[in-house]
């Protein structure tokens, strides 16, 4: 196909950009192979950029854009909405069909490398934590707000949307009162919760979350929207090595240590069905204690995390 890439959609002969993505999913000999999984992944991607950014011309998409779709596959994963095989398969579709439009892979992003994105069994079986010295590096060429965020997200385990919009200075005052904090900015569905504040770490995080909000209400800076904010995020943490899904993945193994007192299975390595064998043998119970026992842990990880499926704790533990 002849086209112009300077006129609108990269002259994929469509003024709509979902069907200029279905065209430039079926060339480089891809043929008439998008189907109808195809057809919907591009329509869900068009519509959550125009949506959240207001894109309507393909010209503009960055590789930020790309990274807020899979984030937002990753949240509709977790909220039960779509399959892990699912969220992989309205992902790639777009990396094919952008790569075909552009002429380049520069907006490519890898699911369970670049964002964290569930494998296809939703089974976790590596750890996917942010290491410490992984977030010391994060957060030592982070910009200022960005490193704030990055412990909230760290010590709380918080997404990286709540820990944009969340107040920090209210948050402390609720520490005072009652050792715990709610969440309720940014979060899905608009669906509150408590996060208990067990650790000096998490004080510190919010002190310094708050000392950077100053009179702002959140850590949106007011002289952007949220939107700004969001892609300039994306694109400050691509140059640092690191998604922000990583540490919340560190809290909810973290959690399950303090509140087990064993390792993850993830941590420990251990398969996911060999897990409670391996835990009765280190605790010292029976099996059934330790099934009942992984089973709360996982209940309350779950909750902290905004979810109430114990299934989703699969893709942080193991």
């Amino acid at each position: 196909m002849n086209r112009n890439m300077k006129v609108r959609n990269f002259g994929l002969r469509s003024r709509n950009p979902t069907r200029a993505l279905i065209t430039a999913y079926r060339l480089k000999g891809n043929g008439y192979g998008a189907n109808e999984t195809v057809k919907t992944a591009l329509a869900h991607f068009t519509e959550h950029i125009k949506e959240q950014f207001g894109i309507k011309d393909l010209r503009y998409i960055q590789r930020e854009h790309v990274v807020s779709y899979a984030l937002s596959l990753n949240e509709r994963f977790e909220n039960g909405d779509i399959s892990a095989s699912t969220a992989q398969n309205y992902l790639s579709p777009v990396n094919v069909a952008l790569e075909n439009a552009r002429l380049d892979n520069f907006c490519r992003v890898e699911g369970v490398r670049d964002v964290g994105l569930p494998t296809r069994t939703g089974i976790a079986k590596k750890d996917k934590s942010a290491s410490q010295a992984q977030h010391n590096y994060a957060v030592e060429h982070a910009p200022e707000r960005l490193r704030a965020q990055l412990e909230l997200q760290r010590q709380l385990g918080l997404r990286f949307k709540e820990s944009c919009l969340i107040d920090a200075r209210e948050a402390l005052k609720q520490v005072g009162k009652y050792n715990k904090v709610t969440i309720e900015n940014g979060t899905k569905g608009g669906r509150e919760r408590d996060i208990p504040i067990t650790s000096y770490h998490q004080f510190e995080a919010l002190k310094r979350a708050a000392e950077i909000q100053a009179c702002d209400r959140s850590l949106v800076p007011s002289n952007q929207t949220w939107a700004q904010y969001q892609s300039q995020s994306y694109r400050n943490i691509k140059h640092i090595g690191i998604h922000f899904h990583q540490e919340r993945h560190h809290y909810a193994n973290t959690r399950y240590e303090e509140i087990v007192g064993c390792l993850s299975p993830v941590k420990s390595k251990i398969e996911h069905t060999k897990h409670i064998g391996h835990l009765a043998h280190e605790l010292c119970i029976t099996k059934t204690e330790a099934a009942l026992f992984d089973k709360k842990a996982r209940q309350t990880i779950a909750e902290e995390l905004g979810h109430s499926r114990i299934s989703i704790t699969n893709n942080y533990l193991g």
